[in-house]
């Protein structure tokens, strides 16, 4: 069963007073980003260059510098650009613990590394819908929305080095770990990732009645100490962002089954339950829609207590306990419940390992760094509209702003394909793109029928091949 439709204060079902808070929060982030335009003092206030030049920060509004040049980070933020942030804010309500909390933020990172941040934890979701992620998790209090987004983005960029690390390397990487037979400490880290995903400890398969993709997580197959913890937490950020990739509008949350037949306290490790319960509250905010506790034990009610005050109030609220087949079809439909747990699915999970040549579009840095560039200008646009949009309301001009509407949704649609287009030259391929469930240009099956047919990955490639003759003389183009 599909979604509806958006849920109240999600993107399509604003009420005013949450698109005004949305306008405000996109308004500090432009405020970040506007002083990178011009060397004109803004609000009286006149930036010292210490950063890139002018020029340059016109290429980086939304993504990195053309140069080498490297952004001195101040350690203590306070120069006149972060004065104007941290003044705008301040007339906003912001309290002490969230100015103290983006001081320390601007503190570890350079204005063009925000912005490229952000528009790295975009991917292909519309950015308004980014944004809402952290206003509905902080009760739409703008100047703690923003600084929660902030953190999430020196976590992504300085602490997990999720999108140049964990994403671009993926699985082929933790496969040839495996084969290296001169390091230890490389082998250990393959083995550790590969062993997760063989024996499909977690995995993404169907959706629940929500439309939901489900997450699978079978705890009787965790050896606490057999992994890592940075393994492990790398497994569970390779997971999340998974599991990102298959959500489209109006479906903005994942649905997380906990199996729990089979536990026993041997299998129990606290590290692990706390580093997912941090991404769900404040790396991955309002991406979780429900958790399901399936079939515990006795001996798992004392540990529970301890989790339960661990968590979140919000995230609590959303866990259910199913104790058979019969009270997880008030969630997952039965025909989608796998045999293995009482359903009629057909189904078993089975690890494809990685192909050697599934990522060689990754090599082709020619075509990744121009379709990047495409995918700044269109982010410099899109930030233009946005301001646009926002004076538009202010000015209560009707024409303005629908224009402006129609170009902000013109234009995040833009960012969407593109996110499509640059993904194979960005992103090593995952077990959902090896069972077609991810499809060219970002099209989900949660339930394929059968692999891609020779005939139809031929089909792709010719198509691709035109598209990026196309994307590569425009970028000559532009250089010219």
């Amino acid at each position: 069963m599909a979604a509806d439709g958006p849920k109240p204060g999600f993107l399509g079902n604003l009420n005013k007073d949450q698109e005004t808070k949305l306008q405000r929060l996109w308004s500090v982030l432009l405020k970040a980003g506007e002083i990178s335009l011009t060397n004109e003092p803004i609000n009286g206030f006149a930036e010292e260059p210490w950063g890139p030049t002018q020029a340059q920060r016109r290429l980086s509004l939304l993504g990195r510098t053309q140069s080498n040049v490297s952004e001195k980070v101040m350690p203590i933020p306070n120069t006149p650009y972060h004065q104007n942030i941290m003044k705008y804010l301040g007339e906003m309500g912001a309290g002490v613990a969230e100015s103290n909390a983006i001081k320390k933020t601007l503190s570890e990172i350079t204005p063009t590394e925000l912005r490229t941040g952000v528009l790295d934890t975009l991917k292909h979701d519309h950015p308004d819908a980014v944004l809402l992620r952290f206003l509905r998790a902080r009760k739409w209090d703008v100047p703690k929305s923003f600084a929660m987004m902030m953190e999430a983005v020196v976590w992504r960029l300085k602490e997990m080095h999720v999108d140049e690390d964990v994403m671009a390397k993926g699985e082929l990487h933790a496969l040839k770990q495996t084969q290296n037979k001169s390091s230890i400490s490389e082998r250990k880290a393959g083995n550790d990732f590969m062993s997760q995903m063989r024996m499909g400890k977690s995995y993404v398969h169907g959706i629940d009645k929500a439309g939901r993709p489900v997450v699978m997580v079978r705890v009787r197959l965790h050896n606490p100490g057999a992994q890592s913890e940075e393994s492990l937490e790398r497994h569970i950020v390779h997971l999340i962002e998974s599991v990102r990739l298959t959500m489209a509008p109006p479906v903005e949350t994942a649905a997380v089954l906990f199996d729990m037949t089979g536990f026993g306290l041997s299998n129990m490790e606290y590290p692990p339950v706390k580093f997912i319960l941090r991404c769900f509250e404040a790396n991955y905010p309002e991406c979780l829609g429900i958790m399901l506790i399936h079939n515990a034990p006795r001996a798992f009610s004392g540990i529970w207590r301890l989790i339960r005050g661990l968590m979140d109030p919000e995230i609590a609220a959303k866990v259910e306990f199913t104790n058979s087949v019969t009270d997880l079809e008030k969630f997952i439909p039965r025909d989608q419940i796998v045999e293995d747990m009482g359903g009629d699915e057909k189904w078993s999970y089975k690890y494809i390992e990685p192909s050697s040549t599934e990522n060689s579009k990754m090599d082709n840095t020619t075509i990744r760094d121009a379709l990047k560039r495409e995918r700044q200008a269109i982010g410099e646009e899109f930030l233009a509209a946005t301001s646009g949009w926002i004076n538009a309301t202010k000015s209560e001009d009707a024409t303005k702003l629908h224009s402006s509407e129609s170009e902000r949704a013109y234009l995040a649609e833009r960012l969407r394909v593109n996110y499509w287009k640059l993904d194979p030259y960005a992103r090593a391929r995952l077990l959902l793109d090896r069972t077609n469930v991810i499809q060219d240009g970002g099209k989900i099956e949660f339930y394929p029928k059968t692999a891609p047919m020779e005939s139809e990955i031929e089909t792709t490639k010719a198509l691709d091949v035109k598209h990026l003759e196309r994307v590569e003389d425009a970028a000559l183009a532009m250089l010219s």
